[in-house]
């Protein structure tokens, strides 16, 4: 007759079966191998959308890699640290947000280190951001239209003010809640909807003077 085992068989660590807040949280106390697993997972996870929002943020994507590397550093850093009442994305954009204003103020007062990202004229300011791609790739002809709809956008984006830039990426780009914009900004909901409505409007007076292919030439 067999005996049933003394022990239940423990599960494998799936870190990929977990939700955000549930994997950050059984990290807090988890040995460095499943801490090492479950932050890959994380990276993997969010790593396009961080450096996509910091690029478009920023304007470079060498500096929005940096960044979002330095984000990533500080998230395993502080993984003792979370609390698991907030949205992990949530916080995760935060620091994202405060590296790059941090990167702003670096650069106003080094404003000659500040025109490495700008680039000349016709320069490739989308290289290395990720995209995400279909299982059949486009036309080489749809690739290019999109590739040169995505400078204008990028072109046009960086003559926003910087307040502007940031909750337009936010929400129109990274397609953020209202509520996780305000908690990621620290501003009342009312606050983010009319500046939302604020950056669309210099938004669209800008693509009009510039970003539309009819406004290149003035």
């Amino acid at each position: 007759m067999a005996h049933p085992s003394l022990h239940s068989e423990e599960r494998p660590f799936d870190p990929g079966a977990l939700s955000d807040n549930d994997l950050m949280t059984r990290l807090k106390e988890a040995p460095p191998s499943e801490v090492a697993a479950g932050f890959e997972v994380i990276v993997h996870r969010y790593k396009n959308a961080i450096v996509s929002f910091l690029f478009r943020y920023v304007g470079d994507p060498r500096t929005a890699e940096d960044l979002a590397q330095e984000a990533f550093l500080r998230v395993f850093r502080k993984i003792g640290e979370y609390n698991s009442t907030a949205k992990f994305s949530t916080w995760l954009y935060t620091i994202a947000s405060n590296l790059a204003k941090d990167e702003f103020k670096r650069r106003s007062r080094h404003p000659a280190g500040s025109l490495d990202w700008e680039g000349g004229k016709g320069a490739d300011t989308t290289r290395n951001v990720p995209t995400a791609m279909a299982a059949e790739g486009p036309e080489p002809e749809e690739e290019l239209e999109r590739g040169e709809a995505r400078e204008r956008v990028a072109a046009a984006l960086k003559l926003l003010k910087e307040d502007d830039r940031e909750i337009l990426v936010l929400k129109d780009v990274q397609g953020l809640a209202y509520d996780e914009i305000a908690r990621i900004l620290s501003l009342p909901m009312g606050t983010v909807k009319s500046r939302i409505s604020r950056a669309r409007l210099a938004f669209k007076d800008v693509w009009k003077r510039f970003g539309s292919p009819s406004g290149e030439s003035s």
